[in-house]
């Protein structure tokens, strides 16, 4: 498959979004568990980067990290899978208050 990123830059796009929107965790340095790539991943055309983020998981988490989702083509977040396996985006107004159909519309399901 071919990419316009490399791994190197999405960590950079990564990291940069935890620091603007002070996000917790850490990414680890193996690129083969923690950033991949996939051919069109839930809502995002093209090629997306999976890069996931350990944490230390509280009570209120079932897994101990969670994966940002960044888009090939645009060169950005799209969204975020907390460690419960719901999506927001810290980056849209009011993400946290979307509900599943507002939060659908962001990418408009209908065109996949």
């Amino acid at each position: 498959m071919k990419t316009k990123l490399t791994a190197q830059q999405v960590l950079v796009i990564a990291n940069n979004y935890k620091r603007d929107f002070n996000l917790s965790g850490n990414i680890e340095n193996d690129n083969n568990r923690t950033i991949r790539s996939y051919e069109g991943f839930d809502g995002v055309q093209g090629v997306a980067w999976l890069v996931l983020v350990g944490i230390t998981p509280t009570g209120f988490e079932a897994e101990d990290e969670y994966t940002i989702v960044i888009s090939d083509e645009q060169a950005k977040v799209e969204y975020i899978i907390d460690p419960n396996g719901h999506y927001y985006a810290p980056h849209v107004k009011d993400s946290d208050e979307m509900s599943d159909e507002e939060f659908d519309a962001i990418w408009d399901e209908d065109t996949n």
